[in-house]
């Protein structure tokens, strides 16, 4: 049974974290997808669409906030959900004025995020 037939996106450069959050999220009966940076995470939106997207802030090459500045120029209906394990940080509220939907910060609690998923 599909949850809102709502698609996910993963990016974080941390690949180990990335595919056992993706993994998590399709045992839930998501459909999910992770991809490793934002160049990738850019080039996915282009091709395809996905409701909603858990964006790392800090990845080498293109960061988060870059990722979801390009994101909301491409398709600015989704949803971006940024991730950090940093409490306080520049990065953050750089993300909140970029229009970032939420903001969780690692480690996170997964029924807390499923719950905040299944509240979209």
């Amino acid at each position: 049974m599909e949850n809102k037939g709502h698609r996910i996106l993963i990016v974080d450069d941390n690949k180990d974290f990335a595919d056992v959050f993706c993994d998590i999220l399709r045992a839930n009966n998501y459909k999910a997808e992770s991809c490793y940076g934002g160049l990738q995470a850019v080039d996915l939106i282009k091709r395809d669409d996905f409701d909603i997207l858990f964006v790392d802030i800090r990845m080498p090459e293109m960061d988060g906030i870059e990722t979801l500045k390009e994101i909301k120029k491409i398709k600015p209906e989704t949803m971006v959900i940024m991730m950090t394990g940093y409490s306080v940080d520049e990065m953050v509220h750089k993300a909140i004025e970029e229009k970032a939907s939420e903001i969780i910060y690692k480690p996170f609690e997964i029924e807390k995020v499923l719950g905040l998923i299944r509240g979209i």
